[in-house]
């Protein structure tokens, strides 16, 4: 089986000690015929949302319903999700597949991600101490100078305009977690006393890989000198 694989990335764990990092190891399988993330994701019969685009170009409205159905069709009633971070990712997700734009978005999202995992960061967006308006303009500055997709800056800016900064991460993280579902990838959590090496971590993609059938294997390697060696 002929398989690509990504650099390991080291990601720093909020709320756990100094010597806690998170590593990432991607595992692919090619397919006949090769599909992208962004055909996978279309080929899936139904959607949690589908958004509207406005059509003016200063701003972008995020907002949830059916996917379109032809217009003899009854009126589908509104889906409403659980958790407004749902609701806003799966937003942002209808609206890359539907720009093409859904790699570009998925790459953007875990670099901002990586970004919001920095402790000093994390300690600011929890203070109780401060101002919402104050985290707010520290995400838009993220966004707005790290080159990001037009979609995701658009979304965050958004939210801190709603005061809603400490969402940002939470809508982020249920994006990739409904983008690693629909493309049908597997995540793996791999937690151990001490760094294992990369061919360990493919390894174990590979195994899980063979024994799901999983187009795509995503291994979180969870680095921790008090956590018991184990894999989920």
């Amino acid at each position: 089986m002929e398989t690509l694989t990504t650099s390991v990335s080291s990601l720093k764990v909020p709320g756990l000690p100094s010597q806690t990092a998170l590593r990432e190891l991607h595992l692919f399988r090619p397919s006949q015929p090769t599909y992208t993330s962004h055909q996978l994701l279309n080929k899936q019969k139904s959607s949690i949302s589908n958004t509207h685009v406005s059509s003016s170009t200063s701003k972008t409205t995020f907002t949830s319903s059916l996917q379109t159905t032809p217009q003899t069709a009854s009126p589908k009633p509104i889906v409403t999700h659980r958790k407004a971070s749902t609701g806003y990712a799966a937003a942002m997700l209808d609206i890359a597949r539907c720009n093409n734009v859904l790699d570009t978005i998925e790459r953007d999202v875990r670099r901002f991600l990586r970004m919001l995992r920095n402790k000093d960061l994390q300690s600011l967006l929890t203070s109780s101490v401060v101002e919402s308006k104050v985290k707010g303009e520290v995400v838009r500055e993220i966004a707005e100078k790290g080159k990001f997709q037009k979609y995701l800056v658009a979304l965050v800016k958004m939210l801190t305009e709603k005061n809603q900064a400490g969402m940002v991460k939470e809508v982020f993280e249920e994006f990739e977690r409904i983008y690693d579902e629909l493309s049908g990838t597997k995540v793996v959590m791999v937690s151990c006393s001490k760094k294992m090496e990369e061919d360990q971590l493919f390894g174990i993609a590979k195994r899980v890989q063979k024994m799901s059938g999983a187009m795509k294997v995503k291994v979180r390697h969870l680095i921790n000198e008090s956590l018991p060696s184990v894999a989920m």
